[in-house]
């Protein structure tokens, strides 16, 4: 039996909040990986554990302190000690670098089940060229169906509960963990209702260990004039969110006018997630000052170059290639090339110098009390 403690109220959720600098941080695979797949199995560990340190150091340097890590049932489940001492690996990692990790647990963001192939492990397919590093992703936009993953069979459904459980129960109390991302999207890829039972679940869990860390799980869809959550599962994630979180890739005043809706509707901390997206004039540029000064925790979509190639546009973006407010000439996503060199130099420069004004911020506000 469950005994679920109940969800933080406002008053302990900004003092969460309050006590550490402001929370910058970033998306993605290391870039020798094409999914999640390859970043948690057994195959090339080493090789891919080196350059998962090298983008720490270089986030580090950039003045990034938090990073979003999603895991993989699938390397839980048929490779569960390697996974479980990956996943320790990897919060010891980060911490040395002083990298706070969001870790996201259930997923919506899928493929159908015509285009679902069961996972192999070993050497993972890059199709070049194509936004997530192969041609079907739950990217391209002209799905219709239904999203699919093993969580829908009712021989594995169990099992999400059970993986859930032993990772609360591990790392519940460990302040490696800045905060659970308990679900990814919840509704997209045409799920709907379809995860709420399990998102649901999901929360009752990690809450019955009594974490120390906050729960939160994303709202992703604002569309039309009010900028508001479309789906009703976005309205109960963020009912049973303990910290607002949201995903946006959306223009400067677009992105505003959502920050005062969840301001005005929630009154709690709130953080994004996922957003930044060049070819629809979501930039560094404009958004990263306006989460500085309101004091939204940012996580941007993505660090570095890579195998997963999320600096090609989404293969949904040339269904609309004739749309006005897209500018395919650009990366989408990612701040670095492979070499490490900056995409955009004055991107880099911007995102430096607003970490250290909060930075700043921060110390002299502990002086002060």
């Amino acid at each position: 039996m469950i005994i679920m403690t109940e969800k933080w109220s406002k008053e302990k959720a900004w003092s969460w909040y309050n006590q550490r600098p402001w929370i910058r941080g970033y998306n993605g695979y290391p870039s020798n990986c094409v999914n999640r797949i390859a970043f948690w199995q057994e195959y090339r560990h080493e090789e891919v554990f080196e350059q998962i340190e090298q983008e720490f150091a270089l986030a580090r340097e950039t003045g990034f302190n938090a990073v979003r890590a999603i895991i993989q049932f699938e390397c839980w489940y048929y490779q569960h000690d390697s996974f479980m001492k990956h996943l320790e690996e990897y919060l010891t990692l980060a911490e040395r670098y002083g990298i706070g990790v969001m870790l996201t647990l259930g997923n919506d963001c899928l493929v159908p089940k015509e285009q679902f192939k069961p996972v192999e492990f070993g050497e993972q397919h890059i199709d070049w060229g194509y936004h997530s590093g192969t041609k079907r992703n739950p990217h391209t936009g002209d799905y219709k169906q239904c999203g699919y993953c093993l969580l829908d069979e009712p021989e594995f459904e169990p099992f999400y509960y059970k993986m859930v459980d032993e990772i609360a129960a591990k790392y519940a109390k460990d302040p490696r963990i800045l905060f659970w991302d308990v679900w990814n999207e919840p509704g997209n890829s045409n799920r709907l209702e379809k995860s709420q039972k399990a998102m649901e679940r999901f929360f009752e869990i990690i809450r019955s260990h009594d974490p120390i860390q906050p729960l939160t799980a994303a709202a992703w869809l604002f569309s039309g004039d009010k900028h508001l959550p479309t789906l009703p599962i976005e309205y109960r994630a963020l009912e049973l969110s303990d910290i607002i979180s949201f995903h946006y890739y959306c223009p400067f005043p677009n992105m505003v006018q959502v920050v005062k809706n969840l301001k005005e509707l929630y009154g709690r901390p709130i953080v994004n997630s996922e957003w930044f997206s060049r070819i629809s004039n979501c930039n560094i540029m404009d958004i990263f000052p306006l989460f500085y000064l309101e004091q939204i925790g940012s996580f941007h979509w993505g660090l570095i170059q890579g195998y997963s190639q999320t600096y090609e546009p989404h293969g949904g973006c040339f269904l609309n290639q004739d749309d006005p407010n897209q500018d395919l000439t650009k990366w989408m996503h990612d701040l670095y090339r492979f070499n490490g060199y900056p995409y955009d130099p004055k991107e880099i420069k911007l995102i430096k110098h607003f970490c250290r004004l909060a930075d700043e911020d921060f110390k002299n506000k502990q002086e002060v009390n």
